[in-house]
């Protein structure tokens, strides 16, 4: 081969590789900041749909409160604390008999679980206490506990 060919080979190699390794060299390289926001929810009030006693009550007895709960939340939540307030008589019977003569008993640590927007029916067992010296007026009377309740969420 001809010196003149070797070199014309040689210079084109050398232009080659210059050239891919300029091509390399000049890709661009960006960086950048940047700020994220998120907006927390507001939490919904969790409601009772219903509260009644499993099992008939009688001077002294017991009965297990099943207690429905509506999730309004886009989140799950835990329900923990479970308080009674008031206790009323139905009308017929409240002539005759006190509301005195139910408690409920406070439940506390608990972990009633909801999902997102779920209602969920939840049983409190022994819960509702008749007293043992109850009228004899609060024979068929249905009463109604008013209650409360204390969660957090449950991601």
């Amino acid at each position: 081969m001809r010196k003149s060919v070797k070199n014309a080979v040689v210079v084109g190699a050398v232009l080659a590789v210059t050239t891919g390794a300029g091509a390399a060299y000049a890709a661009w390289s960006a960086t950048g900041t940047g700020t994220a926001a998120a907006k927390a929810t507001t939490a919904q009030a969790l409601t009772t749909e219903s509260v009644t006693v499993d099992g008939d009550l009688f001077p002294g007895a017991d009965g297990d409160a099943k207690l429905t709960i509506h999730n309004p939340n886009s989140y799950p939540v835990k329900v923990t604390t479970v308080t009674g307030s008031t206790v009323t008589v139905d009308s017929g019977h409240a002539a005759s008999c006190a509301a005195s003569n139910i408690t409920f008993a406070n439940q506390t640590g608990l972990a009633l679980t909801l999902a997102k927007g779920e209602s969920k029916t939840f049983t409190l067992a022994k819960s509702v206490h008749m007293i043992a010296d109850a009228e004899d007026g609060c024979q068929g009377a249905t009463f109604t506990v008013a209650v409360s309740l204390s969660g957090v969420s449950n991601a």
